[in-house]
């Protein structure tokens, strides 16, 4: 931890009032002052913004930190045809039946890493946990957590991949993982041989949630298929149990199938059940004639908290992909699309990376106020439309008053538009 660290000439969250100093020490916010007001105590480190905003740090809501980086090992499994989801499904589980303790930890914090250097502060991350892979992804991201709490937070979910009443294992292991300390219970029930599979898979699910008093983090109706209708359930699952606000759906593509008057009658259960929905908009290619990312504007009107995951990275499902939350933002700002709602979109995409995501995980951001722990990011953009803008800019993410991540982006132009040698 840096004894005393001053950010020079910086617009808190980038609103329209006058830059500030902020100082800060022992890990906390001191001062907040007019910019060119603070003198830089000796020693100190000095961050010099440049009229940039400052905000808390971005959080990630949806990931798989156990499988990424894993694409490059494709390769190694030998030629296949991918003819159809469950190819692709059998080719996840020969890639994870090859996962290690040690490899799990390896990938996923360098997956942390990368993160952090974009200015992420906390990750949700879901972990497999079936009969094909054990506890070693769950296992693996738990001791990645605990040795990476310094620098970011992880929150682990207990995935069952494969099912709960499919893969009869699941249920014991899953169990088990919340013994060892997993965060949150995930589920995908609509991975399940029939429907009542399904309903017992998402009773299962909230009686664990019950039992070990944790939030779910469900993936549900994943594809752009009209015959997936479990989300409804799940809200009502949601209100019965009284975990409003404790549960997050990831994906819910098929909410975009279903005819209007139906999916205004199950948002509006979604709403009453505090359900966050967090879309993956670059994770559902070949969804034609749909968008594969719900129906956003829809939900936003209703209130319900929707948010931004990255999903799969570098992995089995995901070839390209990206960390940087700007960038997801502007595509998300596109895609979802938000130039229709208050300000062209601008605080909702914002809102995607920061208080949405955070408020889906359950880990809401500490204020950027004096005597609270100095946990920010600087980005070298003015406000937020430039931050979207701009993906190259130069950022700092500060922990605890460190400065535990920075990229500095050189746009210098010479005179004729030239540098100079």
């Amino acid at each position: 931890m840096a004894s005393e660290l001053l950010v020079r000439n910086t617009r808190i969250d980038g609103g329209d009032g006058s830059p500030v100093d902020l100082l800060v020490r022992g890990g906390d916010i001191a001062a907040i002052l007019p910019a060119g007001a603070a003198a830089a105590p000796a020693g100190a480190e000095i961050i010099d913004a440049g009229g940039g905003l400052l905000s808390s740090p971005f959080a990630e809501p949806h990931s798989h930190p156990d499988k990424v980086y894993s694409r490059e090992r494709i390769a190694d499994l030998g030629p296949r045809v991918m003819r159809d989801r469950e190819d692709r499904m059998q080719r996840q589980r020969d890639l994870k039946a090859r996962f290690t303790h040690a490899d799990v930890e390896e990938r996923s914090e360098r997956f942390l890493r990368d993160c952090a250097l974009e200015g992420i502060g906390v990750v949700s991350g879901q972990a497999d946990i079936d009969s094909v892979t054990g506890l070693i992804s769950v296992e693996g991201l738990l001791a990645t957590r605990d040795r990476s709490r310094g620098w970011i937070d992880l929150v682990v979910t207990a995935f069952p991949q494969e099912g709960i009443v499919g893969d009869r294992r699941a249920a014991e292991l899953v169990t088990e993982a919340l013994m060892q300390g997993a965060d949150r219970v995930g589920g995908w029930p609509n991975n399940e041989p029939d429907e009542a599979a399904s309903f017992e898979h998402l009773r299962t699910v909230f009686a664990l949630a019950e039992r070990f008093d944790v939030g779910i983090d469900i993936n549900i109706d994943y594809f752009t298929d009209p015959t997936e209708r479990l989300l409804e359930p799940l809200a009502e699952m949601t209100i019965a149990a009284g975990m409003q606000g404790r549960v997050n759906a990831n994906h819910v593509g098929a909410l975009e199938t279903y005819d209007d008057d139906t999916a205004a009658r199950v948002i509006e259960k979604v709403a009453a059940a505090g359900i966050s929905m967090t879309v993956c908009p670059t994770n559902l290619a070949g969804t034609r004639p749909y968008r594969g990312v719900s129906r956003p504007a829809e939900l936003l009107a209703a209130g319900v908290n929707v948010t931004i995951g990255i999903g799969n990275y570098e992995d089995n499902w995901e070839f390209l992909g990206t960390i940087d939350p700007m960038e997801r933002a502007r595509f998300a700002w596109h895609a979802l699309p938000l130039a229709d709602r208050p300000g062209e979109g601008i605080d909702d995409a914002w809102r995607l990376l920061t208080d949405s995501a955070r408020a889906s995980i359950g880990r809401p951001a500490t204020p950027v106020a004096v005597g609270e722990p100095a946990d920010f990011v600087v980005l070298s953009a003015p406000d937020r439309i430039q931050a979207l803008r701009n993906e190259s800019a130069s950022r700092w993410h500060v922990r605890r008053g460190t400065v535990i991540a920075r990229r500095i982006v050189d746009v210098s132009v010479g005179r004729d538009g030239v540098l100079a040698p």
